[in-house]
């Protein structure tokens, strides 16, 4: 009712177009954009198409300057942004982002940052607890009893969101104490598809919940799309020496597959999880940008380490989305989150020495609240 209200007034024109707006940048933050129903099974990580295209319409149609993030952030600090700055930001680099982002960004000629992850981009297998959970969503429906995995002594229960997410847990949990490497964890949930009735050979052939390989990668449009850093396992480690082999690796693979040496200057918190201790270490890295999943526009005195972002979701309407992008709704008074700061994901070889699960975002079934990585 406050939107509709500030927009009925008046009041979001005269944000837009104040010089309070014109000194702040907003960072437009998107994950995945939905090749079939990504959207539908989970709408805080996915949008669709149609979403996305309507959102940059509006921001070409209202007159916003969309700047790549390293020229937004460079005249930020130097106070020289244009009018209504938007940066925006794709993080993880799934196969979605190649197949149903980039014909868009292409469409409206708008450049981005890619955050990626690279661990999963040379195993071309899906991410493991993020498809099964995909699996469980698709299968809900196919039993009138819910079938077993035998040996496991698992019994799949997909009525609900609730029962989906107990059997996810029982799943990963079981994955986790018998420390399956990646193929063996694909190979799980190949028989959970099975057993479900859902063919998975077609949802690996979509590229679904996969990383683009690293010859996709190669082939991105240096003029549009910007590939910089966010770990290589997705996780962020409380000692120094693992989180700098993070960010080592994730470097190293990022260099190999674009083939150039591009800057690696900017950094996204995976999952928005960080702490004070991080910051030191990536400036160690040589990173001079980080981005958290903190709602608010950036002025001259954040802290370029924290960087705030608006994740733009399947659940933010078309006037909430408008109040931030004009800035209205970052002069509300609301509480603002204190730093994150997560145990650190545990670190499990697998038989074969793989490494054991990247820490993703939990996607969730439920339309009724926006999700917080």
């Amino acid at each position: 009712m406050i939107v509709r209200a500030a927009k009925v007034s008046g009041a979001i024109r005269l944000v837009r177009g104040s010089q309070w707006r014109n000194d702040r940048l907003l960072v437009l933050c998107y994950h995945g954009v939905s090749m079939h129903d990504e959207h539908e099974w989970s709408p805080e990580l996915f949008v669709s198409a149609d979403h996305l295209r309507n959102r940059l319409r509006f921001l070409q149609r209202g007159g916003y300057n969309i700047l790549p993030l390293a020229e937004a952030v460079t005249r930020l600090y130097s106070g020289t942004l244009p009018p209504r700055a938007v940066a925006i930001t794709f993080d993880d680099g799934g196969i979605d982002f190649v197949r149903a982002a980039l014909p868009i960004l292409e469409e409206f000629r708008t450049p981005v940052t890619l955050y990626l992850t690279t661990y999963y981009s040379r195993k071309q297998l899906p991410v493991f607890d993020t498809m099964l959970r995909y699996v469980l969503w698709t299968g809900r429906m196919s039993h009138t009893s819910p079938p077993a995995l035998a040996d496991c002594g698992i019994t799949l229960h997909t009525g609900d969101a609730a029962a989906r997410d107990q059997t996810w847990r029982a799943l990963f949990n079981y994955a986790e104490a018998r420390e399956l490497n990646t193929v063996e964890r694909n190979a799980l949930v190949t028989r959970v598809a099975h057993a479900l009735g859902v063919d998975y050979a077609a949802l690996v052939a979509r590229g679904t919940l996969q990383i683009m390989p690293p010859d996709t990668i190669r082939d991105l449009p240096s003029d549009l799309v910007d590939v910089q850093l966010h770990t290589h396992r997705h996780r962020v480690p409380r000692d120094r020496a693992s989180f700098v082999r993070e960010i080592h690796d994730n470097a190293a693979a990022i260099s190999s597959s674009r083939g150039t040496d591009r800057p690696l200057e900017h950094f996204a918190y995976p999952s928005g999880v960080y702490h004070h201790d991080a910051m030191i270490w990536l400036r160690e890295c040589g990173v001079r940008y980080a981005t958290t999943c903190h709602t608010d526009l950036a002025s001259r005195n954040t802290d370029p380490l924290l960087l705030p972002r608006f994740f733009d979701t399947m659940l933010q309407s078309p006037a909430v989305f408008e109040s931030w992008v004009s800035g209205f709704l970052a002069l509300l008074p609301r509480s603002r989150a204190s730093m994150v700061e997560l145990p650190n994901p545990v670190r499990t070889p697998g038989r074969s020495g793989d490494i054991c699960e990247q820490t993703w975002p939990k996607p969730t079934e439920s339309a009724s609240t926006v999700h917080q990585p």
